[in-house]
């Protein structure tokens, strides 16, 4: 008699995710993957309060810092509810970094994009990066411990989830980053080191905040310290990247030098 193959067991409710990614025209003859979000569990549900709980917790204490039981604590329910909707705790942690992953990368390279040219989108994503975790400081600790761990789990995570990770993101730079080059709008560059220079700009902005504030002493969270990082960046990266005409005018806000080697602050200027 042949023994049936027993089928592997999979945590109940495993994520889902929305349709695939659409293709849409940003500028004839360049299209460009649109990335979208995997779904969390509903929050009404105990498997999205337990989802709920996980994420702040690992956010704060680390994987290695939380365990099962404090996760069902959080979440008002029996531990073994934890084990039979996730299977078990790296698991869970594991499904929190894949959405928490997806809807980061989304952010950045999503449909809020589609108004942009190639050269803008390009300026814009380590800005929308920094934007993303300064916004969301859970997301940027829960994103700092893990690949101050050495991300283990977040590649792992972000296995299988295709177009949806980091593939979509390389996709959709990828073709923004020739549409500009091939326009004469962008300097033409080795496009994976573009893309890593950039996103490591846009990361290491946030990461390091506590640290320049405290050399600074400049609350990053003050709103005129994050719109002058924003602008400064924006200016870099510009000046940079792109091929500008020098014959743009000099924005209000930035100080200039008269003829006589004078400082004018367009600031103070009457």
């Amino acid at each position: 008699m042949t023994a049936m193959k027993k089928k592997p067991t999979v945590a109940k409710g495993a994520p889902q995710t929305k349709s695939s990614f659409v293709l849409v025209n940003r500028t004839p003859g360049a299209r460009i993957p649109q990335l979208e979000t995997i779904l969390p569990p509903d929050p009404a549900t105990t498997k999205g309060q337990l989802f709920i709980a996980a994420t702040r917790l690992f956010s704060e204490f680390g994987f290695k810092g939380t365990n099962t039981r404090a996760i069902a604590s959080a979440a008002g329910v029996r531990q073994v509810m934890l084990n039979y909707y996730f299977g078990s705790k790296e698991q869970l942690y594991e499904q929190v970094l894949r959405y928490e992953g997806t809807t980061m990368l989304s952010v950045i390279f999503g449909s809020a994009t589609n108004n942009k040219s190639p050269e803008e989108m390009l300026i814009d994503s380590p800005i929308r990066l920094m934007t993303v975790l300064h916004d969301n400081p859970q997301w940027a600790a829960l994103l700092r411990r893990e690949i101050a761990d050495g991300a283990v789990h977040l590649r792992r995570a972000l296995i299988g989830v295709a177009e949806h990770g980091p593939l979509g993101a390389n996709l959709h730079f990828h073709d923004a980053y020739k549409a500009a080059v091939s326009s004469g709008k962008a300097v033409d560059l080795p496009i994976e080191a573009v893309r890593e220079c950039l996103l490591a700009i846009g990361y290491s902005a946030i990461y390091l905040a506590p640290l320049i504030s405290m050399i600074n002493e400049r609350d990053f969270h003050d709103e005129t310290v994050w719109e002058e990082w924003k602008l400064t960046l924006s200016t870099i990266l510009k000046r940079g990247l792109l091929i500008v005409d020098e014959s743009h005018v000099k924005s209000p806000n930035v100080a200039s030098d008269n003829k006589d080697g004078t400082h004018i602050n367009p600031k103070i200027q009457s």
